[in-house]
């Protein structure tokens, strides 16, 4: 039944300014913002790290740091339950009632999201139950269905695990399952599929398009992903340094952007249709491994203990001087690979040998290595900005903190003018080092940690996820920066990512990973213009381009056929 008294905004935002009082003064992150969501439209707010957008997302569900003050005469009404609600005036009971029933959120960081004391299961039942009235078991069929559906494997299992049990694709996974697990009539999207594979990220934004028909849900989708923008919005919201400095339709700002600014972003885009030549020669490798297997207990004990094999049996070389693109889907294996290569993962079978250092470095599952020995010649980019990061920190001495340890310089003087000149070449101000990591967005925090690892100048680099949190632009800028140090240093790099377009315009090579086992390798072009395996073409043909197509008109009446459920008896205090 086509529900005529839907009011014509679920949310109206106006006037909206933030600032954030630090230590430096009195900050502005968002500046005048107008914005508003139809019941059923699917808003992309797009713009780069640090413009305002997941501040403004926050600020919805009144989630903002302490720090955060709303400035008047900013106004959030949204329109529920035949009254027009002002968020910011709303207390205790009031404001539970909104978050999760009304407007539930995917968050950017699922592992600073979930409990980790507590099961994932009792984490979503719980929801499940205050917000639908579902008794357990009812709730535990829900969510296991959801697990499902958002392409988790083996979901009976893996809904009793703990956060820290699963891979960061599966949690990201995990955590857009719990938010659309109380079907809300808004939900907040922050970065919701940055942590996905190709394939999953389709599968999910296909479910979300899904559930915004069947239940007349509205979207406020932030990303960077451009392409992935033109497949899923209605219209697209353009933030830089906390203004809007162009909105419209999606097919009108992606296609016929007016501001230089959007246009400068869509120019940062990777393509697919000037793929790099192979090399002419191959070089000498930096890094063999040879029949390589890692598995992990996941129950029992001693003996009876249950195996998990994260990777089987893998051989390759990896030469010296180029850009190594591992891809596969979340829970293939690439991370526990490229963590083995640095000694930072328990080795069950195999070798590992660096062949360009001054001692011999060979390490296997008989043969352990102390970390310290590879320090100068491999460091790790962590996919995992929030928690790689000491918060207790400043930025100066988490980037210094390499060259103290190992002793690389000789004075204060000097390991400060090491960490200027790459922080300078990472874009991080100068200003910036005195500040501490909870003061800076996801991406800028990416940032951060690549420093840090380029600060002793290694020559070899497992980047793993290393620009999945950045921005079109400055994620261009690190790609351009990774190309420039592989020339100038001879550096050799392993990137880990699932972002198949970056792969293709960034590395020189390219294994593809599927289950634990390497299944198909070769130079850019091979790989992407003459795929040998289903699985690679697979995962090719998910992957997002920007491209033009008609949308459906935002609020039109076949978006709004809802299937009702029972709702709890609401009463808002007065606005």
């Amino acid at each position: 039944m086509i529900n005529h008294n839907i009011p014509e905004n679920l949310l109206e935002i106006r006037d909206l300014s933030i600032d954030f009082n630090t230590d430096e003064g009195i900050v502005r992150a968002v500046d005048n913002l107008n914005l508003s969501i139809r019941p059923g439209e699917v808003m992309g707010l797009v713009g780069e790290s640090g413009s305002g957008k997941s501040v403004t997302a926050k600020s919805i569900m009144r989630l903002a740091p302490g720090n955060a003050i709303i400035q008047s005469p900013s106004r959030m009404t949204l329109n529920y339950h035949d009254q027009a609600v002002n968020i910011l005036k709303l207390r205790g009971r009031d404001l539970r009632l909104v978050r999760g029933d009304a407007v539930s959120m995917i968050f950017q960081e699922p592992m600073a999201s979930f409990a980790p004391a507590i099961r994932i299961s009792d984490q979503i039942i719980q929801t499940m139950q205050i917000h639908l009235g579902y008794d357990k078991d009812q709730a535990r069929r829900a969510g296991i269905e959801l697990f499902e559906r958002v392409g988790i494997v083996a979901p009976e299992k893996r809904f009793d695990q703990y956060v820290f049990e699963l891979s960061g694709g599966m949690r990201q996974r995990a955590m857009i399952a719990m938010a659309l697990s109380t079907k809300p009539k808004l939900l907040i999207a922050d970065e919701p599929t940055t942590a996905l594979d190709v394939t999953i990220q389709a599968q999910v934004l296909d479910l979300m398009l899904e559930l915004r028909e069947q239940l007349g849900m509205a979207m406020l989708f932030i990303t960077h992903d451009l392409g992935v923008v033109s497949k899923i919005a209605d219209n697209v919201t353009v933030m830089q340094r906390g203004k809007v400095v162009e909105a419209g339709s999606a097919e009108q700002v992606l296609f016929q952007p007016q501001h230089r600014y959007t246009q400068r972003l869509l120019d940062a885009l990777p393509h697919l249709d000037n793929l790099p030549e192979a090399p002419v020669h191959t070089p000498a490798p930096l890094l063999s491994i040879e029949n390589l297997s890692i598995s992990y207990p996941v129950s029992g004990k001693g003996r009876k203990a249950e195996q998990f094999t994260a990777v089987n049996n893998i051989s390759l070389d990896l030469p010296e001087g180029q850009i190594i693109g591992l891809v596969g889907e979340s829970g293939s294996g690439k991370t526990s690979l490229g963590k083995a290569m640095l000694g930072a993962a328990p080795i069950s079978s195999g070798t590992v040998e660096y062949h360009r250092t001054k001692k011999k470095v060979k390490f296997g599952a008989e043969k352990a290595i102390k970390r310290k020995r590879l320090a100068r010649t491999a460091q790790l980019v962590f996919q995992d900005p929030y928690s790689s990061l000491n918060p207790r920190m400043t930025v100066r001495d988490i980037i210094a903190e390499p060259l103290e340890a190992m002793k690389l310089t000789k004075s204060r003087a000097e390991t400060d003018a090491r960490v200027i000149e790459v922080a300078r070449r990472c874009h991080i101000e100068v200003e910036h080092l005195r500040r501490f990591p909870h003061a800076f967005s996801g991406g800028q925090r990416q940032r951060i940690s690549i420093a840090r690892a380029l600060v002793c100048r290694p020559k070899f680099i497992v980047a793993d996820e290393s620009v999945a949190a950045l921005d079109v632009s400055i994620q261009a800028e690190i790609l351009t920066l990774l190309k420039e140090l592989k020339e100038e240093l001879g550096l050799t790099i392993l990137f880990i990512s699932h972002d198949l377009s970056v792969i293709a315009n960034l590395c020189d090579w390219v294994c593809v990973m599927k289950q634990g086992e390497l299944v198909e390798q070769g130079t850019v072009r091979q790989i992407f213009l003459d795929p040998q395996q289903a699985y690679t073409q697979k995962l090719i043909s998910s992957i997002p381009l920007l491209e033009s197509k008609e949308k459906c008109p935002s609020g039109s009446p076949e978006l709004l056929h809802i299937a009702e459920r029972p709702m709890p008896a609401v009463s808002f205090v007065s606005i």
